[in-house]
């Protein structure tokens, strides 16, 4: 121990630069982070890929190697589909390999992917297989050259394995850099760069808003809509948010109204009309918005998790949750009430104020506001007094 930390002692440079400090002027920065262990041991299986691992970080865990056979087909498949060899995509791919390396956060110290020969193959694999599954869920036609048949590529196996297989591939720690996919469509389609884009944007759920950094950040882009830009932060720090009960809104007279993105999430104070997102309440949503909400906090956005709180908000207790459900902002397969709240909880515990004060706590404040003073619309025959709500812990 004592031998140790002396060869720590005698390692130290003063004159050496702190690398986050360097990423923070590069244009590719380290986007696939390691969650953080405190954050991680809570619920340790949210973060944990159950089928496939994608990029270094999962990669040779026994339990996800029966997907490096399909990976491997895959492989077989696009290349005999393409004008070119193998070597003309590895080749460049090993042009940006130190793009490529620079966007993981830790693979500097795993002695695994040192060299760039075998890292460039893992990008090439798993980039492909990436390619290759995504295009089965958006329908391109040059999946028609596997198996109708085909467990992970063909139409019905493929819907068998989706959902687990999509939880994985939106894991924060288990993501591939953009460039990666960007490189082979262009090397196999010999395609210019917009096109590229524009193509993958689709592929990847986020329409018109490429380039991104990988799956899980475009498919964040297409959740939260990122077309106008975000209202400023909320400078009045005593300013308190209240509970909003889903139930007694809509004894009042509140309608509740379901948009496509995170842009329409407002309230519209001559309708008494607030409208929101719809979210999808399954087995997988713990997991999956456990990532997005992490990987939102690492990258300093905040939609996503005031979102999460607005419906925290809004839907405890269980008797909230029915006017949600039945304007199709809440889309239940769990079959109970109780259990989307228990699903809200999970995915709201441990949440920080600070990280809640952006675009769907505004809408909150703005409620808050209007009905605290008694301003209530009733031009379409709305008669409210007042609605009493309970202060936030």
């Amino acid at each position: 121990m004592e031998k140790t930390l002396g060869d720590m002692i005698s390692k130290l440079n003063l004159d050496s630069v702190d690398p986050y400090l360097n990423i923070e002027h590069q244009e590719h920065k380290q986007t696939i982070s390691e969650i953080p262990i405190d954050i991680k041991a809570k619920n340790p299986h949210a973060y944990q890929p159950k089928m496939v691992s994608v990029g270094p970080n999962h990669f040779g865990k026994p339990h996800l190697m029966p997907m490096q056979v399909d990976k491997q087909r895959s492989v077989i498949h696009f290349l005999k589909r393409s004008s070119g060899p193998i070597e003309s995509y590895l080749n460049k791919l090993k042009e940006v390999v130190t793009l490529l390396r620079e966007s993981y956060e830790q693979l500097d110290h795993m002695k695994n992917w040192q060299d760039d020969d075998i890292f460039i193959q893992l990008m090439l694999i798993d980039g492909v297989f990436l390619f290759e599954f995504l295009s089965v869920i958006r329908g391109n036609q040059n999946n028609y050259d596997y198996a109708t048949n085909d467990p992970v590529f063909g139409y019905e196996g493929h819907m068998l394995i989706y959902d687990t297989v999509m939880q994985d591939l939106l894991m924060m720690e288990n993501q591939l850099p953009y460039l990666v996919l960007s490189i082979l469509l262009s090397v196999s389609e010999g395609l210019p760069e917009q096109s590229v884009n524009g193509i993958l944007s689709w592929m990847m759920f986020a329409p018109k808003k490429g380039p991104g950094l990988h799956l899980l950040d475009m498919y964040m882009k297409g959740l939260l809509d990122e077309s106008q830009p975000a209202k400023e932060k909320e400078k009045d720090e005593d300013k308190t948010l209240v509970r909003l009960s889903a139930s007694k809104l809509h004894k009042y007279g509140i309608q509740f109204k379901r948009v496509q993105s995170f842009n329409g999430i407002k309230f519209e104070k001559n309708t008494a009309t607030l409208t929101l997102p719809s979210i999808l309440i399954n087995q997988h949503t713990v997991p999956r918005f456990l990532n997005l909400k992490a990987y939102e906090l690492r990258s300093g956005t905040k939609e996503l998790n005031s979102y999460i709180d607005i419906l925290d908000c809004l839907i405890q207790p269980a008797n909230n949750v029915s006017p949600l459900c039945s304007q199709g902002i809440i889309v239940n397969s769990l079959g109970s009430d109780e259990a989307v709240v228990e699903v809200t909880k999970e995915i709201t515990k441990d949440k920080v104020r600070r990280d809640v004060d952006f675009m769907s706590c505004e809408v909150l404040k703005e409620m808050s506001d209007y009905y605290g003073k008694g301003a209530v619309g009733n031009a379409e025959g709305l008669v409210m007094n007042y609605l009493i709500f309970d202060k936030l812990i």
